[in-house]
């Protein structure tokens, strides 16, 4: 009798482990294998959604804003790319405040043919509007320094962004920074 309890404990150990392993490290390597998902961003600046304070906008100069493809492979089992967006420019304020970067605002929506009456910078054609825009804004916050005299602070940060795409086919993206912009493609194929 002994033997045979030994036995069913065993089996009842064994049968615990399996399905331990089927629900914990199972969905793990299946989800490894289908998933072609990108990885996570990077980011030198956190990024934000909220409209805060932002009284120092004027001190921000925009001079180069670049959209890139970092990873991008859609496909019937995945529907986001890794791109970064990088911006270069000069910062400057009067006085003894030192401006920096506080933050970056990330806008995202999708555009109506009758938005164009309210953006100038879209094209007048309608057909040559894009899907959607995102709006990419730094924030500026400033700092009392003694040393700091008004000149320029030149700038440069490059961060990434995970975008899904919106239906099949070519999915177009407008980037918008300050005046800059940038069109993207995203093709999501079956």
């Amino acid at each position: 009798m002994r033997r045979r309890n030994k036995i069913l404990i065993w089996i009842g150990i064994i049968f615990l482990l399996l399905i331990g392993a089927y629900y914990l490290i199972l969905p793990r390597i299946i989800g490894e294998i289908l998933s072609a998902e990108p990885r996570d961003p990077k980011l030198e600046i956190s990024e934000t959604n909220e409209i805060g304070w932002w009284s120092y906008q004027e001190s921000l100069k925009v001079d180069s804003f670049q959209v890139e493809f970092v990873e991008s492979k859609l496909n019937l089992f995945n529907s986001k790319s890794l791109i970064e967006y990088t911006v270069k420019g000069k910062l400057s304020t009067d006085g003894h405040w030192r401006p920096s970067i506080k933050k970056i605002h990330v806008s995202q929506r999708f555009l109506r043919r009758y938005d164009r009456d309210l953006h100038p910078y879209l094209d007048s054609d309608t057909t040559k509007i894009p899907e959607a825009i995102i709006e990419i804004t730094p924030v500026i916050k400033v700092t009392n320094d003694d040393n700091y005299n008004g000149e320029e602070i030149e700038f440069e940060f490059t961060n990434e962004l995970k975008l899904e795409s919106f239906h099949w086919g070519n999915n177009w993206v407008r980037f918008q920074c300050a005046d800059k912009q940038q069109d993207l493609i995203l093709k999501q194929r079956k």
